[in-house]
């Protein structure tokens, strides 16, 4: 979603964002069905083991992965489709020997290089590197203090190296943040991470909700319960307000939940009024909810297709089989494009489904099999977002 500071700042009438006719709608207009961002798993290999990896990715190179030479081509077709964003992800994406050739590829097709990574092997080198390949943003992951990350994601010393990972990315001259998954293990952290990505200063504190995917499947019971997640948000987004001055240019994100943004939407509506409320739905509307298989799509490593990165039951197709302009035309896309027609349960009656539209899909599948079924990880209640009853009314003609 938009960064909630953001968000916060269009209720509070503090932004130039605020005029919705001008510059908030490019946000949008920017990307689209048409050209939707890519996240690029380049492999599968990594040298941390996250219990909530969505890749489930492996100690060792995998021989499955994209050879240079069908990298290449699909950063060719990629661009060809106009795709305009990528994200180069793993995995570890910087355990890839060619990992610079295929930015500076990417780059010079006219793609906008992003980089998702641990952070630990970005030493002045290889930030320098990055930003001289064409990286202009690197988001690093980091999931508590030290003595929990280091236990957590399975390497001594990553917590310190992943933070010169930050500060050399910093110092190279590209945007950074720092991405947190929470879940019952570390939201007590919280505070703290805030704190340590303040001192680093990142442009972005990204907080991430878990998805049963991958590894993260077997960890679903350590998913924040309801209670839990709303208290979690209303601490954050209480944080996030009093950083509009004392930290103006540190933003807070949250991700893969959009129930957030309608619980945002709640919470400035009872804490500045209607008239704030109504701005910041108008952006959530125009930001259009989840986008899985719409503005953003997931090629795997070994070059099999995605509605995002999570979703990887679903496959839309096989970029080693056929072109990615024929996968574009995947029948499942279309369906997602009219999800609303399609969503169950809560999601299906849910008043407010336009803005968050059924939130992640991979949960619904993971939870009740069916993957138009209601999102279990929602955070509203069922009397906020219950469909307005009818009056019995009636209007003589």
């Amino acid at each position: 979603m938009l960064p909630v500071t953001d968000l916060i700042e269009v209720a509070l009438g503090r932004s130039e964002i605020g005029d919705l006719s001008a510059r908030a709608p490019r946000r949008f207009e920017a990307v689209t069905r048409d050209t939707p961002v890519v996240i690029w798993n380049i492999c599968m290999h990594c040298n941390m083991h996250c219990p909530h990896c969505y890749a489930a990715a492996v100690p060792e190179p995998s021989p499955t992965d994209l050879t240079h030479e069908e990298g290449i081509d699909l950063l060719d077709q990629l661009a060809d489709a106009g795709v305009r964003v990528v994200i180069f992800s793993g995995g570890e994406p910087l355990l890839r020997a060619d990992v610079f050739e295929l930015i500076a590829h990417a780059k010079q097709r006219g793609i906008s290089p992003q980089l998702s990574t641990n952070g630990v092997l970005i030493d002045e080198d290889v930030a320098k590197q990055l930003a001289d390949t064409g990286i202009a943003y690197v988001g690093i992951s980091i999931d508590g203090v030290e003595s929990f990350n280091d236990a957590y994601r399975g390497l001594s010393g990553g917590f310190d190296a992943a933070l010169h990972g930050l500060r050399n990315a910093k110092a190279a001259g590209m945007k950074t943040g720092l991405r947190m998954t929470l879940s019952k293990r570390n939201f007590d952290q919280l505070e703290s991470m805030i704190d340590v990505a303040r001192d680093a200063h990142v442009n972005r504190f990204y907080v991430s909700h878990l998805v049963y995917s991958g590894r993260g499947y077997k960890v679903a019971h350590e998913d924040l319960n309801r209670e839990q997640q709303r208290a979690t948000l209303d601490w954050l987004f209480e944080k996030a307000e009093a950083l509009l001055d004392l930290d103006p240019e540190f933003k807070i994100v949250t991700g893969s939940n959009d129930s957030d943004g309608v619980y945002l939407l709640h919470w400035i509506r009872e804490r500045h009024g209607e008239a704030a409320g109504a701005k910041v739905r108008e952006l959530l509307l125009q930001r259009g909810g989840n986008s899985a298989g719409e503005r953003i799509l997931n090629v795997d490593s070994r070059g099999r297709v995605h509605p995002d990165q999570f979703w990887r039951a679903a496959v839309l197709g096989d970029i080693r089989i056929e072109s990615f302009a024929t996968i574009l035309a995947h029948p499942l896309r279309d369906q997602l494009g009219r999800r609303l027609e399609y969503l169950t349960g809560r999601c299906g009656t849910c008043s407010e489904r336009e803005l968050c539209r059924g939130s992640h899909r991979e949960r619904a599948l993971a939870f009740h099999r069916d993957p138009w079924a209601s999102d279990p990880a929602c955070v509203m209640e069922d009397a906020e977002i219950a469909a307005p009853k009818p009056t019995g009314l009636e209007v003589a003609v």
